[in-house]
């Protein structure tokens, strides 16, 4: 009976120890190749089962995702369409799916999708999970369609764990497209999982500044030429701003003024504003250098909307142009130290708008 008992309590230690074993991520990340596609909720746990700790989980899902989907380039995406129907996943269509959802499944089926179909499977599994996860958008260096102007042009992730947000990009590290943009090349990058804040802003720049994770972000080399383009700037017909350069310097006591040009204001008033999420107290919040500025004329017929903002503190890093209740652009201010008089002042009063072309 002794010896029984022996058998027992060694053989419960056993596992015990087995559940809290730390789990390798070149384990993980060869067992998920043996994972076949399958909807997002059975997805998530097949993935996830066997592990204990939250980054295992995390980097199972992270894993799955760059061995199994492929970027979208002229070469896939007529596969898309053209999907054997027998080898399709069976979704159940009475309940009610989220927009993370819809889009999920569809990449599952596709096994294909470009940054914000990546983006969204990931948090879609990690809620499945049980893993708290965020979707950024902001500006990315060489992304895979080479957009080259300063603007939101790619979405990448965010993921909670160990007490902290921390940063990965699924898209970047699956691999990349070739030059002519027609074929993707899987390759595995390291650097885009759970990367330090300060290696991440290199080549992404969010339109939140709070996912930068950082208190003073680094200013990206794009402001020199440009005000930074938001993900809603997109939606209206805004036609040129000035000024035309990011950054903008200035005194204590000047007037800052920026003008908007706008196609058809009757018909961006109708549209549905952009909303920044709120977070609680585990995402630094906007820190005091960030201002947003309204339009001072708000007629409707009005297609040229002029900002006015005094210089009060030399805090001030960042001013934020609202456009119906839209973050739109974003300049970056040097404030100077000493007033140097009005030329500063009078020379952005003077800045031509700037034409945009889409």
């Amino acid at each position: 009976m002794k010896k029984m008992a022996v058998i027992l309590l060694l053989l419960f230690a056993h596992i015990a120890f087995a559940q809290q074993r730390q789990v390798s991520f070149s384990e993980i990340d060869e067992r998920v190749k043996s994972i076949e596609p399958a909807p997002p909720a059975a997805l998530a746990y097949a993935l996830t089962k066997d592990y204990s700790t939250e980054k295992e989980k995390l980097r199972s899902i992270f894993s799955w995702i760059t061995d199994h989907i492929a970027y979208r380039v002229r070469k896939n995406y007529a596969n898309v369409q053209v999907n054997n129907r027998s080898n399709r996943l069976v979704f159940a269509d009475t309940a009610w799916k989220s927009g993370n959802d819809v889009v999920a499944e569809t990449v599952l089926q596709n096994k294909s999708a470009v940054c914000d179909g990546y983006a969204r499977l990931f948090k879609t599994l990690c809620d499945y999970a049980g893993l708290r996860s965020a979707i950024i958008s902001g500006f990315a260096k060489g992304d895979f369609s080479r957009q080259l102007k300063f603007r939101c042009n790619h979405t990448w992730n965010a993921v909670y764990i160990d007490s902290a947000w921390q940063l990965l990009d699924v898209t970047w590290a699956s691999g990349y497209a070739n030059y002519s943009g027609d074929e993707f090349v899987k390759r595995y990058d390291e650097t885009y999982f759970l990367a330090a804040p300060q290696d991440f802003i290199r080549d992404h720049f969010p339109d939140d500044l709070r996912w930068t994770l950082m208190d003073e972000p680094t200013l990206p080399r794009e402001f020199n030429s440009t005000p930074y383009r938001n993900k809603s700037f997109s939606k209206y017909r805004i036609v040129s701003y000035a000024p035309a350069t990011g950054v903008i310097e200035a005194s204590i006591g000047d007037t800052i003024q920026v003008v908007l040009e706008t196609t058809d204001p009757q018909s961006d008033n109708k549209m549905t504003s952009d909303t920044i999420p709120a977070f609680d107290a585990s995402l630094q919040k906007i820190i005091s250098s960030v201002v947003f500025v309204e339009p001072s004329v708000t007629d409707n017929n009005k297609r040229q909307l002029h900002y006015t903002f005094c210089v009060a503190d030399s805090n001030i890093e960042w001013l934020h142009i609202v456009y119906n209740h839209d973050t739109v652009l974003r300049y970056r201010l040097k404030i100077k130290k000493e007033k140097a008089g009005l030329a500063a002042n009078s020379k952005i009063r003077g800045t031509p708008l700037s034409p945009f072309y889409p």
